[in-house]
């Protein structure tokens, strides 16, 4: 207690310089703690979403696989055929070809996203838990079902219009409850009705959805034996990729965040030595009393982790409420909290301000712990 006392004196001398320096620690750890809690909000969103998607594998052009579709529909109806068949051998519930086509740009507010279905395919077989609010649950030839956010978002009602091209237009026949998914999002049209307006008769991907008891990854694995060129990948697959792409991506955040990190570290070390500088005289007296080279060495330490603390501690707060504010755009815009601010993050963070503290403090109270009695007395 005796030396705690002593380093918040010390801090409380110098106020502004202090204070400087917390700040310093704390935009380091707030910007650290906003960078990864993307990461930590995109697994979540993620894994949560994968786990709603009903069918079971999703089959996608080799070299393309991952967490999402092909940029461009390169399944064509001879391999959607083949794996038709395939499944059928294999007693596979369904298999559905599926089409994607984005309008807008990457603002939520100017963005339509749109999947085709077969016809006879309502949204609930690939989102289980959808239901309709108004309307028809399956579109028919010439018409949409409308996710309840992008209905809401963009204004559209029962017999609003869709323009997807110059000649095709389809009418909303059905609006979704919002379920806090990615149906939400989705905008659902006849398979037909994309394809004709990307002049294709290609899918993005094939849909494979199991019967009770069948084993995702004996199916997949059974697929890609019978269809070349098809990467059938389950949804743990997904998810495993989607972790390693996660993990990468966190290590380039966490690298952006290190150019504050080391400003921070600069800012306790100087603060540290400068008050080294000033309390020579100090220490000779503390050491000519009878405290031992390890009590100054322990006591200069303390102060650089003590700021390295505080100021961690603020950073995770700011940095937790900055991720609460981006929640609450990205729920309002998608639907989905994309970032988040979990108990290993915090840990996280909070270790790696005491490690810059530690790093910050060493080479202050080592020298401060040197400094010679008769030299430190001689000092005016």
């Amino acid at each position: 207690m005796e030396v705690f006392a002593l380093v918040l004196r010390n801090l409380m001398a110098r106020p502004v310089r202090s204070l400087l320096t917390l700040l310093g620690v704390l935009v380091a750890t707030s910007s650290m703690v906003l960078f990864l809690s993307f990461g930590e909000g995109l697994r979540r969103a993620l894994f949560r979403e994968l786990s709603r998607v009903g069918p079971a594998i999703q089959a996608v052009p080799e070299g393309t696989e991952g967490f999402g579709f092909s940029p461009s529909p390169e399944i064509t109806p001879e391999t959607f055929q083949a794996l038709y068949q395939a499944g059928k051998a294999l007693g596979v519930r369904s298999v559905i070809p599926t089409l994607l086509l984005t309008r807008g740009g990457f603002d939520p507010n100017t963005s339509f996203f749109f999947q085709g279905l077969p016809p006879g395919v309502a949204p609930d077989l690939l989102y289980p838990g959808v239901k309709a609010k108004e309307g028809r649950l399956l579109p028919s030839e010439k018409g949409a079902v409308v996710g309840g956010r992008v209905a809401k978002r963009h204004g559209l009602s029962l017999g609003s219009s869709l323009r997807l091209s110059p000649k095709v237009t389809l009418k909303v026949e059905g609006l979704l409850e919002e379920a806090g998914g990615l149906a939400d999002n989705l905008i659902f049209v006849p398979l037909p009705v994309l394809q004709e307006v990307l002049g294709t008769r290609n899918f993005s991907a094939v849909l494979v959805a199991l019967n009770p008891g069948q084993k995702a990854e004996e199916v997949a694995r059974a697929l890609e034996r019978a269809v070349p060129g098809v990467k059938a990948q389950t949804a743990s697959e997904v998810m495993r990729f989607a972790e390693r792409a996660l993990r990468i991506s966190d290590l380039v955040r966490f690298g952006i965040s290190l150019v504050a990190l080391t400003v921070g570290g600069l800012l306790v070390a100087n603060t540290v030595m400068m008050s080294v500088y000033e309390r020579i005289r100090e220490f000779g007296v503390m050491r000519a009393l009878g405290a031992r080279r390890g009590f100054i060495f322990r006591l200069v330490l303390l102060e650089a982790l003590l700021l390295a603390l505080m100021g961690g501690l603020l950073g995770l707060g700011v940095g937790s409420l900055a991720s609460s504010a981006i929640n609450l755009y990205t729920l309002d815009q998608v639907g989905l909290a994309l970032s988040a601010v979990t108990a290993r993050l915090s840990l996280f963070a909070l270790g790696i301000a005491l490690l810059l503290g530690l790093t910050a403090g060493l080479l202050p109270a080592y020298n401060a712990s040197r400094i010679p009695v008769v030299e430190a007395l001689g000092r005016v």
